[in-house]
């Protein structure tokens, strides 16, 4: 974990989102639900059979379930720090400002339990007032461990003026 600032050049409002940034955090466990696939699928217009036809996954896919959409996890990793960033004060928003690296390395059946790992990767001025928050988000599956994403994920921090 590196970080172009050093603790003492982030301003006030910054050092308690740096500490908890800084260790790894766990995520809670959140179900991977066929409806969640199936609404997702509405939403995003990928209605591959991979994803919503558990009849046919059952014939045809390993394990004989579908899929979540590889976009569908990742939307997952920002849930709960939205809610976490929204709450230091001093920080007047956070804006997302998109990934380095995306690569989704298992598949993760319906009906599955997933977690998300998150830790810093840095936390960089940008222009005045404005920081970089990279950190690395990992997606498991819960019943095996295994690693279904991983992301590098940016957001914008705007520290209240």
């Amino acid at each position: 974990m590196s970080t172009a600032a050093s603790t003492e050049a982030l301003p006030a409002a910054l050092r308690p989102l740096q500490q908890w940034a800084a260790g790894e955090r766990l995520g809670s466990i959140t179900h991977v639900s066929q409806a969640r696939i199936d609404a997702f699928a509405d939403a995003t217009g990928d209605h591959n059979w991979i994803h919503i036809d558990p009849v046919r996954a059952q014939a045809q896919l390993p394990g004989g379930r579908t899929i979540a959409h590889g976009f569908l996890l990742l939307s997952l990793t920002v849930e709960e720090d939205v809610a976490a960033l929204a709450g230091f004060p001093g920080i007047a928003h956070v804006l997302n400002y998109g990934l380095n690296k995306v690569r989704f390395l298992a598949p993760v059946p319906s009906g599955s339990d997933i977690r998300v790992r998150s830790q810093l990767v840095s936390l960089q001025p940008r222009q005045p007032g404005q920081w970089l928050l990279t950190q690395r988000r990992t997606v498991e599956r819960i019943a095996d461990g295994e690693v279904a994403v991983v992301a590098e994920q940016l957001s914008l921090i705007v520290v209240a003026t």
